[in-house]
Formats: C-alpha cells, structure tokens, sequence
C-alpha cells in the first residue's frame, strides 16, 4: 500500500486536528514555568559555558528585520545637508583630535 496522496481519497490518518496547538501550548507553558523557576541562574550558566550557544539564541530572538526611523536629517533642507556632509568629509580628511562639540546642542555653522 502506497502513502502516496490521491485526490479524492478520504484521509487515512495524520495528525489530529488541534494536536501542534495542543503541543506548542503545552511546550511553551512548561518552558515558562521553568523559565520562572530556573531562567536567571540557567541565563549566567549558559553565558560563561558556554557563550557561542547563549549568543546564538539571543541573535535568533532578534527581529530579522530593523527599520530604523530616525527623521532627522530627512527633515533638513539640501542646503544643511550638503554643509553638513562637506563638514563630514573635511573632518574624515582632517586631524582625528577635532572635537564636533559637547553633544547637547548641536548645530551646522
């Protein structure tokens, strides 16, 4: 007999319908409750034995996207901006010693 699928023909097993929710449900309760009772102390065991393991699971915790919406420099008109990137590049060319300033207000002169 063959497990080959045949339209038309009725189901002949499988999985139960609702058995993965069931699983996953049941799964990640578990893994919470463990979380909870073990997560800090397993968190410091895993960082320092092993620390390739530890950053593989927070790297696929990351989103695989970032959109970064940073609107400042879109909401200067093009004269600012070719000021402040002519700025840059003299800088980039310029002694490394230069300061660009106390950070708290900055400013295109």
């Amino acid at each position: 007999m063959s497990n080959e699928f045949i339209r038309g023909r009725p189901k002949t097993g499988g999985r139960a319908k609702g058995a993965k929710n069931r699983l996953s449900h049941a799964f990640l309760t578990a893994l919470a409750e463990d979380f909870e009772q073990h997560g800090v102390e397993a968190l410091k065991i895993a960082r320092v034995e092993k620390p390739v393991e530890y950053i593989r699971i927070v790297a696929g915790l990351m989103p695989k996207e970032l959109e970064i919406m940073d609107s400042r420099l879109t909401d200067l008109p093009d004269e600012e901006l070719d000021v402040f990137i002519a700025k840059l590049r003299a800088q980039l060319r310029g002694p490394i010693t230069q300061e660009l300033g106390d950070g708290e207000n900055p400013s295109i002169n």
